[in-house]
């Protein structure tokens, strides 16, 4: 099942924006470990930073453009927001939100080819969890009851979808059960098996004889070209003699 960890992104980006017209901005001097931490190069922060730095730097141009596909396509509300963490420069919430839309919309993408309605139930599913989430960050910094009876409504959704995906897999199990049973079963009795086994193996092996030899056992004809103008005569025709040309003398020449 395909899981995401926006969950705290989504909580930063609204806290951005909730904290930016309420909260007046700290000093960082003011805080000695703050005021260390950039020059210290076994900072906990700088290393979560340049992690964060080498995971977007694995992104290229072509995933991120793919992952915003992705959501616009699902989950409009959720690329607007990301685009707005990329235009508040948050680095490192932005940096985790597109990494893991990427690995979401990866993990989808064999399913898209291998299994089209699995596909779609999973995109469904992954959106109604997205915007669960959403709501539930939402609910955080404002309380309300219209957005709780929503987000009762959303995971109602979800729980339908799930027990529906769980039933489809039960049935597959299921399906693969009684094949597995059915086997055992024939292999209760091991000389009955072990007699097809060997029947199984010697029609195999004449089957592929007859195809080696060809059919009836005969060699394909050759063809061989006819040149214009002059005639071919098969292989293995019998050449007539020629005449030879026998010189006389002239007894009447001296």
């Amino acid at each position: 099942m395909t899981r995401i960890g926006i969950c705290l992104c989504l909580v930063i980006a609204l806290a951005t924006d909730g904290l930016a017209q309420k909260s007046p901005a700290k000093n960082p001097a003011k805080n000695p470990a703050n005021a260390k931490s950039p020059t210290n190069p076994k900072s906990p922060v700088k290393r979560s930073r340049a992690g964060a730095s080498k995971r977007r730097a694995q992104l290229g141009k072509v995933q991120i453009k793919q992952a915003f596909a992705f959501a616009k396509a699902h989950h409009p509300e959720l690329a607007k927001l990301i685009g707005r963490l990329q235009s508040a420069g948050n680095r490192a919430a932005y940096n985790k939100a597109i990494t893991e839309l990427s690995r979401t919309a990866r993990r989808l993408e064999p399913i898209k080819t291998a299994n089209p309605e699995r596909y779609e139930m999973m995109v469904e599913l992954w959106k109604l969890e997205s915007q669960a989430r959403l709501m539930v960050a939402r609910s955080m910094m404002k309380p309300d009851p219209k957005r709780d009876a929503l987000l009762r409504e959303t995971l109602r959704k979800r729980a339908e979808l799930r027990r529906i995906m769980l039933l489809a897999d039960f049935k597959r199990s299921q399906a693969r059960i009684d094949r597995i049973q059915a086997q055992l079963k024939l292999l209760e009795n091991l000389d009955a098996a072990t007699d097809r086994e060997l029947q199984r193996l010697k029609r195999s092996a004449r089957t592929t004889a007859a195809r080696r030899k060809g059919r009836g056992g005969k060699q394909p004809r050759t063809v061989v070209p006819v040149k214009a103008g002059k005639p071919v005569k098969p292989r293995g025709t019998p050449r007539k003699p020629s005449k030879a040309t026998v010189k006389t003398k002239d007894k009447s020449k001296p």
